[in-house]
């Protein structure tokens, strides 16, 4: 009896247990017909027995590439697996620069790689047939589908004698861009592409990448381009002459004695002009690659090194237009031999523009290489426009509708405020630089020093087209990661088309105004009482104890020029314990000035104040450059100048700082602590 009931238990749970397998196998769907081939075998798998979706997470975890090589060479199964990992990722690491020629062959890895993304698996194919004859063609053989696994193509850069051999301007470096073309136009899952290579980028290459955005889906997954250029200038030796002036590259800019600079630019006296535009020139004189980034999907990741031309500025302003609703960084550096050209220089004037809106090509822009705004005027040329459209005739109100108002300088100015720099005692250009950095020019006073403001007072809004019938421009770029190297600011470019409450990591390498931009940044975005909110009126007053809010969210700041604005701006206006990285660097003062800024005034204005927070920085106050002669002796010294003392090095090291991951300063002989005293922590 008692059997027969342990029976009928037994049968119940396993129909229970049936029931509850096909309900699972339902929902698995297709699926399902797998698990229950598995389900049914009733014993411990073999690892090829496994459901495909646990291999999968299985072959994940290999990471080497050697290893999934040869986990592909053993089973079908394995290789459809190890296949999409191998290929992944497609990345050309030179070698040192001291491996002699004759170790290596001719043809390198590059080439071996970019054949296989072109012809597939076609080497495996012909030898299976050569020593196997009589042998059936495998099915992991058939077809070219290597390069639809790509989703990152990085070529980096290598010694300087063997990168030149891949110049695009040589029949190598002609032959390379037509491989990569070819190889990124089957990769139609690529999300990022890198060339650190300064040999130069065709523009077939852009091309290709252009073709990703017609897949049959209308999903591109490009969402992050690097690109480094060469230097143009070499090019003029390959080009033949031309009578045409557009053709020949741009002299070094000339400014004027009493110029004067606004916040937009540099402003010629009257008895100064700008030179006159060059007319459009034919393709065949164009000195640059046609088209590279116009033609481009929208991007989440841009950056662009080395520019030397005006061109591609063009070009990226077209691309900045189409990515402004989901572009989040931005980099941009102008060569160091373009540093001083006319194009790079900010500009301000009547007759200047930004972009030529006309020109189909930057061939066909016949506005000059002058600029309003430099180059950020010109990489927002299509997204904001810095001179409001004049009203149509007839449209003109009387003289008082602009009041001069008298107010202090408020810090919770409203971002969108159009402020107007009085002109009465405007600076000169040798009034403006700064003693320390002759190579800078400042607008201090002439934007951010005064202690009155010109706002206009408007009795209607400005029409929001031109006469011509452009509708005004007055978009921003919401970014989370701006970086500049070389780049003069134009202080009204950097307020008003930037969003800087999204922005969370800033750098600025050798960019000109930096220090009115930190000015200007301080005195716009001041931190308010808490339900303040942003307006001009001060007549509600709120007790000393009251809880700030901050309006900038900056979490990284990296800069080789610091001055005392810089660590006021970080110390005011950045809430405490917010910065997570802090670089700063000492490399564009001349080595006989002294620093503006000791290390103690860095230790109390930015390490202190965010102390709990930070995670890398880096104090440096060296040269880059190299000096000869008695030069190199005072430059041999410099790091002194913010070497830690005994004190703040047992600061850093007491667990104050609990979340410094990364530190990067210099210590003088004398104030080394002896471990073995216990003073300081060896957890540093």
């Amino acid at each position: 009896m008692a059997d027969a009931v342990m029976d009928a238990t037994s049968a119940a749970a396993a129909a229970q247990h049936d029931q509850a397998s096909k309900t699972l196998f339902g929902y698995l769907g297709e699926k399902g017909r797998e698990w229950k081939a598995v389900y049914d075998k009733k014993r411990p798998l073999t690892l090829l027995e496994l459901p495909v979706d646990i291999l999968r997470l299985i072959v994940k975890e290999i990471t080497h590439t050697n290893d999934l090589t040869a986990l592909a060479l053993t089973s079908s199964a394995l290789y459809n697996l190890a296949v999409p990992l191998i290929y992944s990722r497609f990345d050309i690491v030179w070698p040192d620069g001291h491996i002699a020629s004759t170790e290596s062959k001719s043809v390198d890895a590059l080439t071996y790689g970019l054949s296989t993304l072109c012809l597939g698996s076609a080497f495996a194919r012909t030898t299976r047939k050569v020593f196997r004859p009589a042998a059936p063609p495998l099915a992991k053989f058939a077809g070219n589908e290597y390069a639809k696994y790509t989703k990152k193509f990085s070529l980096g850069n290598g010694p300087n004698d063997w990168v030149a051999e891949y110049m695009i301007t040589k029949e190598s470096g002609k032959m390379l861009g037509t491989l990569v073309a070819i190889a990124v136009a089957k990769m139609k899952n690529l999300e990022t592409f890198v060339w650190d290579m300064p040999t130069g980028v065709l523009s077939d290459i852009f091309m290709a990448l252009s073709s990703l955005g017609d897949q049959t889906d209308n999903e591109c997954k490009l969402n992050r381009v690097w690109i480094r250029w060469h230097d143009n200038s070499e090019n003029l030796a390959v080009v033949p002459s031309s009578s045409n002036p557009g053709a020949m590259q741009g002299a070094p800019a000339v400014v004027p004695l009493g110029s004067q600079l606004t916040p937009i630019g540099i402003m010629l006296p009257p008895s100064a002009s700008h030179p006159p535009p060059r007319p459009a020139i034919p393709y065949s004189e164009y000195n640059c690659e046609f088209p590279t980034f116009s033609v481009l999907p929208s991007l989440k990741s841009l950056t662009v090194l080395d520019i030397d031309e005006l061109g591609y500025l063009d070009e990226i302003a077209v691309l900045l237009e189409r990515s402004k609703d989901c572009l989040q960084e931005l980099r941009i550096g102008i060569s160091a031999k373009a540093a001083h050209k006319d194009f790079v220089q900010t500009w301000d004037g009547a007759g200047l523009k930004q972009i030529d809106h006309r020109a189909r090509w930057p061939g066909e822009s016949t506005i000059g290489e002058r600029r309003l705004g430099g180059v950020l005027g010109v990489l927002v040329g299509k997204i904001y426009d810095i001179k409001k459209r004049r009203l149509p005739r007839g449209a003109e109100k009387p003289a008082a509708e602009t009041v001069v108002v008298e107010i202090p300088v408020s810090p919770v100015t409203s971002v969108s405020t159009e402020i107007e720099t009085p002109q009465d005692t405007p600076p000169t250009i040798g009034e403006a630089t700064s003693p320390h950095h002759p190579e800078h020019q400042q607008v201090d006073d002439a934007v951010t020093g005064r202690a009155k403001t010109q706002l206009p007072v408007r009795a209607e809004k400005q029409p929001r087209s031109s006469p011509g019938g452009r509708r005004r421009l007055d978009g921003k770029l919401k970014l989370q990661t701006l970086e500049l190297e070389r780049v003069p600011l134009s202080l009204q470019v950097c307020r008003l088309a930037f969003d800087w409450a999204t922005l969370s990591s800033l750098t600025l390498l050798d960019c000109a105004q930096h220090d009115s931009l930190w000015k200007m940044l301080r005195k716009q975005f001041q931190p308010t009482p808490l339900g303040s909110g942003m307006g001009l009126s001060s007549s509600n007053k709120h007790p000393a104890s009251a809880p700030l809010q901050y309006h900038l969210a900056l979490k990284y700041i990296h800069t080789d020029t610091t001055s005392p604005a810089l660590i006021t701006f970080i110390k005011e206006t950045l809430a405490p314990n917010t910065l997570e990285v802090l670089f700063l660097q000492d490399r564009r003062r001349s080595h006989p000035a002294p620093p503006s800024v000791m290390v103690d005034q860095i230790f109390k204005g930015a390490l202190k104040r965010h102390r709990s927070s930070l995670q890398k920085l880096l104090l440096d106050s060296s040269a880059k450059s190299a000096l000869q002669g008695a030069a190199v002796v005072a430059d041999a010294i410099r790091w002194r100048n913010w070497a830690l003392t005994t004190e703040m090095v047992l600061y850093i090291t007491s667990g104050r700082m609990s979340n410094l991951k990364e530190l990067a300063v210099s210590l003088d002989y004398k104030d080394w602590v002896r471990i073995s005293t216990g003073q300081v922590s060896t957890r540093c």
